[in-house]
């Protein structure tokens, strides 16, 4: 693979990176990006198909450009780990007629809109998700757990980035890991802060002693889905470099349409023994719908209100068999972005998913490194089933990190 990825530097040069767009206004999740594809290569595509490819794709775009916009045939981003290959980029229909053709080409999906799975914003000190998920029993008001805190593990929060600096990081369990969107290592949005809060804050946190590890795909609460592979991309492989298989999991609190290419992905990237933990995302419809929700290997995570009830209504938890679980994500109280002791008040399955991820650490400082497969099977056969009301045939479970009664 680190030779694919040469030859996908090799296309960089052939073909220059555009500039990140813009954070989408009025963004409708799974909305059409006009003019941006998606092409993911077959899994047994070899260097010497792959560099094959590259060539027919410069003669396709010599033969297409023509009278075309001056970035048509242009690509942006390339994606490369295990069996998941491909690229992303500007690219006219007449080209993209070509590209479905040829016979190393698995894919071609239009690009689209992801967005962030949050809904309330409400300034609050009261805290209570902590407490239910070290409790069998709803109304807990304490948060029972180990000493080792997640101790020697990494949360990786591809979402808007994390401000470091933040007290509840205590100065070294937060750091920059990738910015796909711009040079401003910074969480603009609030949402990214709050999200690894949950995962490993000092007040706030499930694996209170954990590391963050910030990976920033949007600017503001939406982007395309380009980008997010991007991140993704980069947190599998930075987790396969580093030898983090066993101790590392990938927090995704957003979501867009259902797809084909992020199937393939979190497939490839459990192969490699990687685990992502997602939202099941706030239309209150099914979550097969969704993506990366959908990914029989991810663990999606619903939203649970403090009365036991998924979250309903217009933003309600979506629901289904896709959705493995569920975790406290209405009023849920973590660190926020507007200054280093800043909290905030948020709701939503983006705030669900976080417990979940950090409850994975939790669960891998507690009992030593543990595998992808046998971490989310550690973390579902910890669950409390018979909780949770209005499930709508999802998974009738609630998050639990085994401590409290």
């Amino acid at each position: 693979m680190q030779s694919l990825f040469r030859l996908f530097a090799l296309a960089a040069a052939t073909f220059p990176l555009l500039p990140c767009a813009a954070p989408l206004s009025a963004a409708v999740v799974g909305q059409v990006v006009p003019g941006k594809w998606i092409v993911t290569l077959r899994p047994d595509a070899d260097v010497a198909t792959v560099a094959s490819h590259f060539v027919k794709v410069r003669e396709i775009r010599g033969r297409n450009v023509g009278g075309a916009q001056p970035e048509s045939g242009d690509i942006e981003r390339q994606y490369g780990f295990g069996s998941f290959k491909g690229y992303a980029g500007s690219f006219d229909k007449a080209m993209i007629e070509e590209l479905r053709s040829l016979p190393e080409v698995l894919r071609v999906e239009e690009d689209t809109v992801m967005t962030t799975f949050d809904f309330v914003t409400q300034s609050n000190t009261e805290n209570w998700g902590l407490a239910a998920i070290s409790s069998r029993k709803k109304d807990a008001t304490d948060y029972v757990y180990d000493s080792t805190a997640g101790h020697g593990t990494y949360n990786y929060a591809v979402d808007t980035g994390v401000r470091i600096t933040h007290e509840e990081f205590e100065g070294t369990r937060a750091t920059w890991g990738y910015n796909v969107v711009n040079d401003k290592n910074t969480d603009n949005a609030g949402h990214g802060t709050h999200v690894a809060g949950i995962m490993a804050g000092k007040t706030y946190g499930v694996a209170k002693k954990a590391t963050v590890v910030a990976v920033k795909i949007f600017e503001g609460n939406s982007g395309q889905m380009s980008v997010v592979l991007d991140g993704f991309n980069w947190a599998v492989r930075d987790i396969v470099a580093k030898n983090r298989t066993s101790t590392a999991v990938i927090n995704m609190s957003l979501g867009g349409a259902a797809s084909a290419t992020w199937d393939a992905a979190i497939t490839a990237a459990w192969a490699q023994g990687v685990l992502a933990v997602v939202a099941a995302g706030n239309e209150n419809r099914d979550a097969s719908l969704v993506s990366p929700a959908r990914s029989p290997e991810v663990l999606c995570v619903g939203n649970l209100q403090r009365d036991d009830t998924r979250y309903g209504g217009v933003s309600g938890s979506n629901f289904g068999p896709a959705v493995d679980l569920f975790a406290p994500g209405t009023g849920i109280v973590s660190s926020y972005r507007t200054s280093d002791g800043a909290i905030q008040m948020l709701s939503g399955t983006s705030m669900a998913a976080p417990h979940v991820a950090g409850l994975v650490s939790y669960l891998r400082g507690l009992e030593g490194p543990m595998s992808a497969e046998r971490a989310k099977a550690r973390v579902l056969g910890l669950a409390t089933p018979g909780r949770v009301a209005d499930a709508r045939g999802s998974a009738d479970l609630v998050a639990f990190n085994g401590a409290g009664e």
